[in-house]
């Protein structure tokens, strides 16, 4: 339906969720390790965590007092290399 392609496109259209996936891409990280990346309050990371959770592209799993963010299945790492090929001939 299209209402589902929009709300997936407007999810990882957010400059810092994107940039949250590029790092998840490279490896699975916790919350502190993509705050310090990207340079970002916690509760900012936090809340677009949610989103991308939200939308089924990341997922979380607790590993001893850490919750540990990763990219749900390699469609969403296919769907990113497509949206950087486009976007050299694109924009």
């Amino acid at each position: 339906m299209v209402e589902e392609e929009v709300n997936l496109l407007k999810c990882v259209g957010s400059e810092i969720r994107y940039r949250i996936l590029q790092l998840l891409k490279e490896r699975e990280r916790c919350v502190g390790e993509i705050m310090e990346s990207l340079n970002k309050e916690q509760t900012l990371i936090s809340h677009h965590l949610r989103s991308l959770r939200e939308c089924g592209l990341v997922e979380k799993e607790r590993k001893g007092r850490k919750m540990i963010y990763k990219i749900t299945d390699p469609d969403v790492l296919e769907f990113m290399e497509k949206v950087k090929e486009l976007s050299k001939t694109k924009c």
